[in-house]
């Protein structure tokens, strides 16, 4: 139905209490892109919060739209709630209906041009690895970067980094790359997972490793990875200045093709 038409409760535990988790997913010529990863990541949010629906139903649903629809690009978002109840309460309803929306919109799938970030302690809720819809600490960081002229916000925590705001971090020293180690404080990125792969495949050495946030003004290269941007190179930080040379690095440019050609095989 068109997005005006459609109805929520306002007693939605998802409004009240951002009792829910989501899932981001893009399709890029008429596939979509890792499609059962994002649906194992789904999985393991909705165990995560210990609510019960049915993963083949809420992709069935996903594939009707799409077809509906007809978009040959497209980006996916799917919310799943707890549902309402009639009194507002914080814990769990003794009887659960969860609310399942989904939304396709048009995409364009574009190449990322070298970014600023700034670089910001991480003020979120140390369950990260949850895909959570309770994003107040993403959208006041993301705001800040935007208030700086940045792409985006890295964060750290007891002054190692996290991830960024709305992606995956990875830093390139000489000839490997390095990203922090997956914990309840990062979430489990589906291009972080594939890039690992492909960096395996080219002879590229990346390991899962701490990062002081104050060696990244050390670094040779950073960037970013999200399902709905690829890869962002990071070429200045606030604070900080330039990244490396200000360029982008052979490494970054073989792992971004890669990527790109990986994303056109089946899921």
């Amino acid at each position: 139905m068109p997005l005006h038409k459609a109805q929520i409760s306002p007693m939605d535990r998802g409004f009240l209490f951002g009792d829910g988790v989501y899932e981001v997913m893009a399709q890029v010529d008429g596939r979509i892109r890792a499609k059962s990863l994002h649906a194992r990541r789904l999985r393991s949010s909705l165990d995560s919060i210990g609510l019960e629906v049915s993963i083949e139903q809420v992709f069935g649903d996903v594939d009707r739209l799409i077809k509906k629809v007809g978009f040959v690009n497209a980006k996916i978002y799917i919310q799943v709630t707890r549902g309402s109840a009639l009194v507002r309460d914080h814990a769990f309803p003794s009887t659960v209906s969860p609310t399942i929306f989904i939304t396709v919109s048009e995409f364009e799938a574009v190449s990322q041009t070298g970014s600023k970030a700034i670089v910001r302690s991480d003020i979120r809720w140390q369950k990260n690895h949850i895909k959570s819809v309770a994003l107040l600490g993403n959208v006041l960081l993301m705001q800040e970067a935007r208030d700086s002229d940045a792409q985006e916000a890295i964060l750290y925590r007891d002054e190692y980094v996290t991830e960024a705001s709305t992606s995956n971090l990875f830093v390139i020293r000489g000839e490997k790359v390095v990203t922090p180690p997956l914990s309840d404080l990062i979430l489990p990125g589906i291009t972080r997972h594939l890039l690992i792969e492909i960096a395996q495949r080219l002879g590229i050495s990346m390991v899962e490793d701490s990062i002081r946030v104050d060696s990244l003004l050390e670094a040779d290269g950073i960037f970013l990875s999200s399902s709905t941007r690829g890869l962002m190179p990071i070429i200045e930080l606030d604070p900080g200045g330039r990244v490396g040379n200000g360029e982008l690095t052979s490494i970054f440019l073989a792992l971004r093709d890669a990527y790109d050609e990986r994303l056109r095989c089946d899921d």
